[in-house]
This record gives C-alpha cells, sequence and structure tokens, in this order.
C-alpha cells in the first residue's frame, strides 16, 4: 500500500474522535512561567486535548500576547485562558485534584500513576520549577522518568507528555484507532 501525505486537518476530521460523555475535564495551569512561546504552546496544546481552560499563574508579568498569540495561533481563540493570582487559582481549581507535574521526593512516575478524571495539571517555571507551598497543595506529584543524559524538560513538552498520559487514561476514543 502507498503511504500519501494528507494535511492534519483532514487526517483528524476523518478520525472524528468524540470526547464521550464520562465527566472526564482537565484544566492545564502553570506557575510563574517566564517563556512567552511556553504560554503559547500550552494554549495550543489544551486545544488538540479540548481542555477546560488553561490558568497561568502570575505575580508580576510584563507579558507578551505577541509572542504568545504567534505560538497559540488560532488556539487562542478556541481555549479559555487567564493569567490569574495565585488566591484566584486556588478559589478556581478547590474541586478538582492538584497534581504537580514536578520531580519530589514523593513523586510517582507518570507512566504508572491512575490520574483523576476531574484533574488540574500543574507545572511550575522553566527555571525554578513549583514552589513547596504550591507542591503541599497538590494531591498527587508525577514525573517523567528521563532516561537520557539530559535530566531536564522544558515545560511545555512536560506538560504535553503529562496532557495526554491523563487523556489516554480518560478520553477511551483516543485507543479506538
Amino acid at each position: 500500500m502507498r503511504n500519501t501525505y494528507q494535511n492534519s486537518y483532514n487526517f483528524f476530521k476523518q478520525k472524528a474522535y468524540t470526547q464521550e460523555k464520562n465527566h472526564a475535564s482537565l484544566i492545564l495551569a502553570a506557575y510563574e512561567l517566564k517563556t512567552p512561546e511556553n504560554m503559547g504552546a500550552i494554549i495550543r496544546l489544551a486545544a488538540n486535548l479540548n481542555a477546560e481552560k488553561v490558568l497561568f499563574i502570575h505575580r508580576e508579568f510584563d507579558i507578551n500576547k505577541s509572542k504568545i498569540e504567534k505560538v497559540a495561533h488560532s488556539s487562542q481563540n478556541k481555549v479559555d485562558y487567564q493569567i490569574i493570582s495565585e488566591t484566584l487559582f486556588t478559589e478556581t481549581i478547590k474541586d478538582k485534584s492538584l497534581i504537580a507535574i514536578e520531580t519530589t521526593s514523593n513523586s510517582c512516575n507518570i507512566f504508572k500513576a491512575s490520574l483523576p478524571k476531574q484533574a488540574v495539571l500543574l507545572c511550575g517555571s522553566e527555571r525554578f520549577g513549583l514552589p513547596n507551598h504550591l507542591i503541599e497543595k497538590c494531591h498527587q506529584s508525577v514525573f517523567i522518568p528521563l532516561p537520557g543524559v539530559t535530566r531536564s524538560m522544558n515545560v511545555s513538552h512536560a506538560m504535553s507528555i503529562a496532557a495526554f498520559e491523563w487523556a489516554k487514561q480518560h478520553i477511551p476514543a483516543l485507543l479506538m484507532d
């Protein structure tokens, strides 16, 4: 059989994944990101997975919205994303399970973890990760195993891996093909 190129829009239109009414919902959250490109990538990821929203937690941040929008592309108009304070973040996610994507002494391998249906995946800043006071509020902490010589990962890549692991566990239609 000949393998031919097909653009992704038409390819996935044919697949027509539908999210079943299983009451699973995902919120992506990031603490004090400094790189607008990472913010744009996380917004785009949220659109890929039909996430409920994206929350960027910031005290002060001079945001270069044009860089965020350049990376997010058309996803910026399809995803509810907000830049909020830590206090408002805590109030917004109070009924959901908060999962830290962070290397801590209590972290478990994300590929062996059971992730909750109502989840908020939280990653930290590119340089410092998550502060201890936020990690302590989390219901669970997961790490992504890195067998290579580099022991760190770009924050938007880590969020992608975690979000797709959550999707694998809670969006059954993804496993059909």
